[in-house]
């Protein structure tokens, strides 16, 4: 029989962290699936709520550098050991953002034979398949996004998981380095529109670019977290700036503040991860971060088939049936990424992670 084991955490130092990633990720889901929401014009303010919700790949930033902040402080010292911390990012982000690509270039191979009626040139995009391969197509190298849109997001970890030897040789240098870096790259961002929209919403066109400021600031997290801890009651401040960002996104607050008050949560809940106590929320919450790369790889193709192409196409849905039919695959979505996450990214995981091509390697105890 096929071994289901439980979630858990990767550590119980980040909590509160994990509790905000999977928040975030669901967020990130009902974002993308909110053109089906409000078809019929009658969930006006659940939409314009919803239409910030994009912002929350910018706290997915300020998580990222923190923990590898976290975890990588001083550890990336020689060639060799930069070399298996790619191996183990490629290997953690690769998998099922290969894997989803190739369903979506077999959905155009099937509308350029005229088995489906789907063609949309600037998606499918043939000469970004070898920069989505190499994960640099959000920088700068294609002319949309394509393929699993939403993976413009990997491409822009990935760019910052190569800078990080550089950005750790900044951070040596002090707290006030880099939370001044921090500070600078954002002002600059935000006087620097790119096609009359701000960096907060680049994907393909340079989002490898808008991962700058959250990724230092969670850094600048790790580096202070010692003062984020004498924060009071750490834990209801981060669950209320999210409910602040939620009131205030439909009062139409400008997106450059809903953007710091992003931040401000991920800052918040580094201080409730070091202040130490958990409640009861967020430890239930906690475990299920491990489905949140996850959601957020596969819920691309649960749009496409089920919402766009059964839900409109072939059933016409509209108005509550369809709202019933989005929830359906929100919930859905949580067992098809427990079984993805087992079955096949934990597996082709640990198979990149034991590729070696230094014959020390081989021999060595730690290979094994």
């Amino acid at each position: 029989m096929i071994k289901l084991p439980p979630l858990k955490p990767d550590s119980d130092q980040m909590l509160h962290l994990d509790a905000l990633r999977i928040v975030g990720a669901l967020m990130i889901v009902v974002f993308h699936f909110n053109r089906f929401i409000n078809l019929d014009g009658r969930w006006q303010l659940a939409d314009d709520t919803i239409k910030t919700f994009s912002l929350i790949v910018d706290l997915f930033f300020v998580i990222s550098g923190y923990v590898m902040a976290a975890i990588y402080t001083g550890r990336l010292t020689t060639l060799a050991k930069y070399g298996d911390f790619l191996k183990k990012r490629v290997a953690r982000l690769g998998p099922l953002h290969w894997a989803t690509m190739l369903v979506f270039i077999a959905v155009a191979a099937a509308g350029a034979a005229g088995w489906i009626q789907d063609r949309d040139a600037k998606r499918y995009d043939v000469a970004c398949i070898v920069p989505n391969i190499l994960f640099i197509h959000a920088w700068g190298v294609c002319k949309s996004q394509t393929w699993n849109f939403v993976s413009w997001a990997i491409s822009a970890e990935m760019g910052v998981y190569i800078a990080l030897p550089l950005l750790f040789w900044i951070t040596a240098r002090g707290r006030w380095v880099t939370g001044g870096l921090a500070i600078l790259s954002l002002v600059i961002l935000l006087q620097t529109p790119h096609g009359d929209r701000p960096f907060h919403q680049w994907t393909w066109d340079y989002g490898v670019l808008r991962a700058v400021p959250g990724f230092l600031i969670g850094m600048l997290g790790f580096q202070i977290r010692p003062l984020l801890a004498k924060l009071p009651y750490p834990n209801l401040v981060m669950w209320g700036l999210l409910a602040a960002f939620l009131i205030a996104s439909p009062l139409k607050v400008p997106r450059d503040v809903l953007l710091l008050v992003i931040y401000a949560v991920g800052l918040a809940g580094i201080a409730a991860d070091a202040a130490g106590p958990v409640g009861p929320v967020t430890r239930r919450l906690a475990p299920w971060a491990q489905l949140s790369f996850t959601l957020y790889m596969l819920h691309p193709i649960a749009l496409k088939m089920g919402l766009a192409w059964v839900g409109l196409g072939m059933w016409n849905l509209n108005g509550d049936l369809m709202r019933l039919w989005v929830l359906f695959w929100v919930v859905a979505l949580v067992p098809l990424a427990y079984l993805s996450l087992i079955l096949f990214e934990r597996p082709a995981r640990d198979w990149i992670t034991r590729l070696s091509w230094r014959k020390s390697d081989r021999s060595s105890p730690e290979a094994h």
